[in-house]
């Protein structure tokens, strides 16, 4: 490892130094411990709901019933949301989905959150955005017959469209005033100079012109542009020629007020024409559809989330101290409940004795107050990662799958933050969920959750964290740049995300 990214590193843990040390674990491990042996006394005597209700009370006896039975209800409500999302993500990804594409979808059921006028003006605009694309697309690839048109040059004509297109989707999705149009013969050709793509505002006024020339390379788009007389039009190229072509030129359609349309190279653009005329075209949908590729950023951002945490750890360093020598009654039932994935009642504890911890003020990061649901996702978390490492310990899952599945976690969580939680604190709970306070406290937890289902079990995940923060950092070496810019910009691109939605 080279000098500079072992300064990279080292400035990581700086930022991301655990806010739980070892003297706040010894303070909060009498209460883990009292949750969680309550819990397994009277798991058979009664449900996981009404448990959690007298449990904590017992801790919180100054909180008014109301709103204990609050507090409460929204750990379990959090839980159960999460693990939707979690099976529901899993059964995509099983049927060969991505997680991002799945996501995508989860978006749009969160509009159901807005007010009906809101998410119906949403869905319908965004829903006659997509219909257009298709219509428009079609029309492009097809001839007046109805079949494919089998014109070598048809990628440059799908390349305006595509422009267009994915212009007036992220348009639409922005709320801009602004839309692109390819303009189209009136039956008479093409004619020479003429403009191919335009952006007008919603008066109809022409606000921008193009000339769009998508040729072999970047020698013969340069000279196509000699051809003509193109002045009052920005020359659009594809992405992979831009570099090359001495004159200035663009590789997106951009308006006034900065939204774009997505960039398509030269290869995009024959591998679009290929599926076109083979008869395959690919709609423009909910499982494709990343209006500024939203969904797959998120899913990114979420990788690199989960990247960071393993490549520290340092939660799980402090649960090694607090409780390597310490013995739980029935810890061969927290280990079932962990191998089976029965555990929603682990979670629910985990998560109760972590809202204590933070109401008697034990973590102050976690503020007095803070939703239960934030600290049931932090909790969820903590406790479906720590069962990955254990079973990548086993070698049932290699460290990439274990990785992918933690990135997996993470994505659902948040898309199970984003159809439970309104307005400004969306940002605020995926902040901290996801963020440093999630990743050093959810370490804790997961680790103290693997000392409680046996010491032997909780040194192997232990022991695992040292050897995947090792796998990790290798990764880190070639992507060290976009994770330290990264650390700053999940919460602030997860919040411009929902601000785009209208959360």
């Amino acid at each position: 490892m080279d000098e500079n990214m072992n300064d990279n590193l080292l400035l990581i843990d700086d930022m991301l130094q655990p806010p739980i040390g070892v003297d706040v674990g010894i303070k909060l491990k009498p209460i883990q411990k009292q949750f969680m042996q309550s819990y397994i006394a009277h798991k058979d005597e009664m449900p996981v709901e009404k448990w959690l209700i007298m449990e904590m009370k017992a801790n919180l006896p100054e909180k008014p019933d109301m709103e204990i039975a609050a507090i409460s209800s929204e750990i379990i409500s959090t839980i159960k949301t999460s693990e939707e999302k979690k099976a529901s993500l899993e059964k995509a990804i099983a049927n060969g989905r991505s997680k991002e594409s799945w996501f995508a979808s989860e978006a749009k059921n969160a509009t159901s959150f807005m007010s009906a006028q809101e998410a119906s003006t949403y869905l319908k605009s965004l829903d006659k955005a997509l219909n257009n694309a298709n219509e428009s697309l079609y029309s492009t690839i097809s001839t007046q017959a109805g079949v494919i048109n089998l014109n070598p040059h048809l990628d440059g004509f799908i390349a305006e469209q595509y422009h267009a297109q994915t212009f007036n989707l992220n348009a639409e999705a922005t709320g801009s005033q602004y839309r692109a149009k390819v303009l189209q013969p009136d039956g008479t050709g093409y004619t020479k100079n003429s403009v191919d793509v335009v952006i007008m505002d919603d008066n109809g006024k022409v606000v921008k012109r193009y000339q769009s020339k998508y040729c072999k390379d970047a020698e013969a788009t340069a000279k196509a542009f000699d051809n003509g007389d193109y002045r009052g039009q920005q020359k659009l190229v594809p992405e992979d020629q831009s570099a090359e072509i001495q004159k200035k030129n663009t590789t997106v359609l951009e308006a006034p007020d900065g939204t774009t349309s997505n960039p398509l190279t030269k290869q995009t653009a024959k591998e679009l024409q290929k599926e076109a005329q083979s008869g395959n075209w690919n709609d423009l949908n909910w499982n494709n559809y990343r209006a500024k590729d939203l969904a797959l950023g998120i899913g990114k951002q979420a990788g690199q989330a989960a990247l960071l945490g393993a490549s520290i750890g340092v939660g799980f360093d402090v649960a090694q101290k607090v409780w390597s020598k310490e013995e739980i009654n029935g810890e061969e039932i927290v280990e079932t409940a962990l191998s089976s994935g029965a555990d929603f009642g682990v979670k629910a504890a985990a998560a109760g004795a972590l809202k204590v911890g933070a109401e008697k003020g034990i973590i102050s990061v976690i503020p007095k107050g803070t939703p239960a649901g934030t600290i049931a996702n932090i909790a969820f978390v903590a406790v479906e990662n720590a069962k990955v490492i254990g079973k990548m310990a086993t070698g049932e899952l290699t460290v990439k799958e274990g990785m992918d599945k933690m990135e997996q976690v993470t994505v659902s969580t948040v898309a199970g933050i984003s159809t439970s939680v309104k307005g400004a604190a969306l940002g605020a709970t995926i902040g901290t969920v996801c963020g440093p306070i999630g990743t050093a406290v959810g370490g804790f937890i997961g680790g103290t959750v693997g000392y409680m289902a046996g010491s032997k079990i909780g040194e192997t995940i232990a022991k695992s964290v040292q050897k995947i923060r090792e796998n990790t950092r290798e990764v880190l070496k070639s992507i060290s740049g976009a994770i330290l810019s990264g650390v700053g910009n999940f919460c602030s691109g997860v919040t411009s995300f929902c601000s785009l939605f209208g959360w």
